[in-house]
């Protein structure tokens, strides 16, 4: 192992430190001035190591107690919101800094997840199109993944001139987080949406099914019925049809 891959000890710093060197002068003053009082120069050299042994110990127990703090395990994330592919560079990361003892100073550096968060401070600095440029990259590079059109829809909420291409990127991450199993992702989405957005919607039949069962799972039954009624699969028709002819018999 090289020495730079070694766990370091935690340093003191700010008030933990001061507080140590205090107790260490502290308890070096008192030894050697008990030990002169009761035994002149030589109890005084003897309270010195005293006060050293003590101011030691007191030393140790202030940086027990700030390292104590500064490792204390943080609330696991929570990643049920996220892409697949996001969620494990996410729960890997977290396995890797806890395996080397490092999860206190955990930092996602680069990957899908960092790049996203630059261009999401780009677009936030007023750099749009630089923002929107390093999206569509990225989009390219990761093209299964709902995060990064869904980073879009976000960026280009409030941009009127990009409603087009805002309305594509919603398409891409409901249709994504469908096929993907994250069903909670694409229905929030859609929730979110006006229902002038919502009628423009164009997605696959098998999508617009799924989104319905979706909605219908969590006891939506209007949103439901709006998704089925944009599916246009002859054999969804027929289905349905079916179905109204046996609750129309019973």
């Amino acid at each position: 192992m090289d020495e730079d891959d070694r766990i370091k000890a935690p340093e003191l710093q700010g008030r933990a430190a001061v507080v140590a060197i205090s107790l260490v002068i502290l308890a070096l003053a008192s030894g050697s001035a008990w030990g002169w009082y009761y035994a002149g120069p030589l109890g005084g050299l003897l309270g010195v190591l005293l006060g050293t042994a003590v101011g030691a110990l007191l030393f140790t127990i202030v940086r027990a107690m700030a390292s104590g703090q500064q490792f204390e395990e943080p609330p696991a994330p929570d990643v049920r919101e996220l892409p697949p592919d996001q969620a494990m560079q996410v729960l890997t990361a977290l396995m890797a800094a806890s395996a080397s003892g490092s999860y206190a100073r955990l930092e996602l550096e680069g990957g899908l997840l960092a790049e996203i968060a630059k261009a999401r401070t780009r677009a936030k600095g007023g750099d749009l199109e630089g923002a929107m440029a390093q999206l569509r990259a990225l989009q390219e590079e990761h093209p299964r993944s709902p995060a990064v059109p869904l980073e879009i829809t976000r960026v280009l909420a409030d941009h009127e001139a990009h409603d087009e291409e805002r309305q594509r990127a919603v398409v891409t991450t409901i249709s994504l987080a469908i096929r993907g199993g994250m069903n909670r992702l694409a229905a929030e989405l859609y929730e979110k949406l006006d229902q002038d957005k919502r009628d423009k919607l164009e997605l696959d039949d098998a999508v617009w099914e799924r989104l319905a069962k979706v909605f219908a799972a969590r006891d939506d039954s209007e949103k439901a019925a709006e998704c089925r009624a944009r599916v246009q699969s002859p054999s969804h028709l027929v289905d349905h049809l079916a179905e109204d002819s046996m609750v129309g018999e019973i």
